[in-house]
């Protein structure tokens, strides 16, 4: 008898057991089930006119100067809208119109300092055509100025030189080599004749004035015009 009632206080046990296993188990199984569809993940995308993060010191440069740290890149002289009206590469009347845009600040907005950098483009003693051992960051630019960031923008090239020779030679020589990398960055980059704009500054802006022959004067500059 006492046998009998131990087999059975152990069957009571076992079976017990069995259900606290199967509702333990039972339990998981209903945490981990999903009683509504689950809702597939959305990745993120860009918001439009967002300002995205510069992808090169270059862009960061061109768009963000206050954060440029480049000795290279930073400009040795500014424009304005207005010295660029002087120069006569823009009409007056166009920049008219564009600073008509900005709520009556037209007198502060055309005499701001236009974004600009300075690139070393070389060429050979005397010649305006392009070296082939500069295409490759020449390509690097067009390639970020027919980016969506730089629609609003047409692009003055300005040849700069040291202050070796005559006035009106260098003026006519950096002119060359100005239009001569406009013309490059606008094929490579596929962009319309009218936007990109080049004129020639001689060595009357020099990049280190206290060393008028030095290579940094030998230049191109990059200037974003509104359009």
């Amino acid at each position: 008898m006492m046998i009998s009632v131990m087999n059975t206080n152990i069957l009571s046990i076992l079976i017990a057991f069995s259900a606290s296993q199967a509702f333990a188990q039972s339990t998981i199984t209903l945490e981990s089930f999903a009683l509504e569809p689950e809702t597939p993940a959305v990745e993120a995308q860009a918001v439009p006119g967002a300002s995205a993060a510069p992808s090169s010191e270059l862009e960061t440069c061109l768009t963000d100067p206050a954060n440029c740290t480049s000795a290279d890149y930073q400009s040795g002289s500014t424009f304005s809208l207005e010295d660029v009206v002087n120069l006569a590469i823009i009409d007056r009347e166009e920049v008219t119109q564009q600073v008509s845009s900005t709520g009556g600040q037209a007198a502060s907005t055309a005499t701001e300092p236009l974004p600009s950098v300075d690139m070393e483009i070389l060429f050979d003693y005397n010649s305006d055509s392009v070296r082939g051992d500069q295409l490759s960051q020449l390509a690097d630019l067009a390639a970020l100025l027919k980016s969506e960031r730089f629609d609003a923008y047409r692009f003055l090239f300005l040849g700069h030189t040291d202050a070796k020779g005559s006035a009106a030679y260098n003026e006519d020589l950096s002119a060359r080599r100005a239009e001569s990398v406009a013309a490059l960055v606008r094929g490579l980059g596929g962009l319309q004749a009218d936007r990109t704009l080049a004129t020639g500054m001689g060595f009357s802006r020099l990049k280190t004035p206290g060393d008028p022959l030095s290579g940094q004067n030998r230049r191109v500059q990059l200037v974003l015009l509104p359009r």
